[in-house]
């Protein structure tokens, strides 16, 4: 009896056992994901040595540069062109030019040439402003000039015969004689002038009206009875002209340039004033020309 109730129990707990359901093991699977980020870096080029574009069919626009000796290839659809907008800006902005300049030269006087006084050398000192027309390559300038024109020739009329010799008349009808002229002489000029750029080459035409003063002296009386020409007197000779300039520039760098200049101008007569007494005045028709050769140094702001 009791063999059989343990036969039974045995054969119970054997058929329970195998008869539970096998449950599968969950299995995790890790998969390892790196993520590489693109990083631009910019940097600009410059100096470049050459840059060349290329095209083909079926393939992308590129532009080959060369720099140092080294060659790169940028696609265009990846080209970023940066441009400094101040720099341009003020380029465009910029149509007023100021500067200096600095004179050496002679100058031909036909009224000393009858005197047969030498060309007379000369030193001067300008300064010059200039307008840009219609954003081109012309433009227009004004400028004020200040010679010294050096020499130690004097006219003596007592020996020499002369255009100025003979007797002039003051507004106090006092006769005075010409007795002689100093080609050493003070000018101012004002030129107004056009300019053309090509390259480093500036031609420019112009005008100008300049005034000149020269030493002279008169015989005069002294006042003293008899009235006699018994006094040597110191007059200012003053002359106008008005004539024309060619000049032709060559830029040596943005700042220094040198020019060439010849101008021509011409007076219609002597105005003769007294030092010391200023009713003496009197204008004499002697018309001259006179013609400039300078050298000129240009400095540009």
């Amino acid at each position: 009896m009791l063999r059989d109730k343990l036969l039974f129990f045995f054969l119970a707990f054997t058929g329970f056992a195998f008869s539970q359901e096998k449950k599968t093991d969950t299995v995790f699977v890790y998969e390892e994901v790196i993520v590489y980020d693109t990083v631009f870096v910019e940097k600009p080029f410059s100096k470049i040595d050459k840059a060349v574009f290329t095209s083909e069919t079926d393939k992308k626009d590129k532009l080959e540069l060369i720099q140092n000796g080294k060659k790169f290839e940028v696609a265009i659809d990846t080209l970023v062109l940066v441009t400094n907008k101040k720099r341009i800006e003020k380029q465009k902005i910029q149509s007023w030019f100021f500067g200096g300049k600095l004179h050496l030269g002679i100058a031909r006087n036909s009224l000393f040439k009858e005197m047969n006084a030498p060309n007379t050398v000369g030193l001067g000192l300008g300064i010059w402003t200039r307008k840009a027309l219609f954003n081109s390559d012309f433009s227009i300038g004004i400028g004020f000039d200040a010679f010294y024109w050096m020499g130690s020739f004097s006219f003596d009329a007592a020996q020499n015969e002369s255009t100025l010799n003979g007797y002039y008349f003051t507004n106090n009808n006092q006769p005075k004689l010409f007795k002689g002229i100093d080609t050493e002489n003070f000018q101012l000029q004002l030129p107004i002038q056009l300019y053309y750029n090509i390259n480093k080459f500036t031609p420019s035409i112009g005008a100008f009206v300049s005034s000149a003063t020269y030493k002279s002296q008169f015989i005069g009386s002294s006042g003293n009875l008899p009235l006699t020409f018994d006094e040597t007197q110191d007059f200012k000779a003053e002359a106008l002209q008005i004539g024309y300039l060619i000049e032709l520039h060559y830029s040596l760098s943005k700042h220094l340039s040198v020019a060439l200049h010849f101008s021509s101008g011409k007076s219609n007569n002597l105005f003769f004033s007294k030092r010391d007494d200023k009713n003496q005045f009197f204008k004499t028709k002697n018309a001259f020309t006179e013609n400039k050769f300078l050298i000129q140094l240009l400095y540009t702001l």
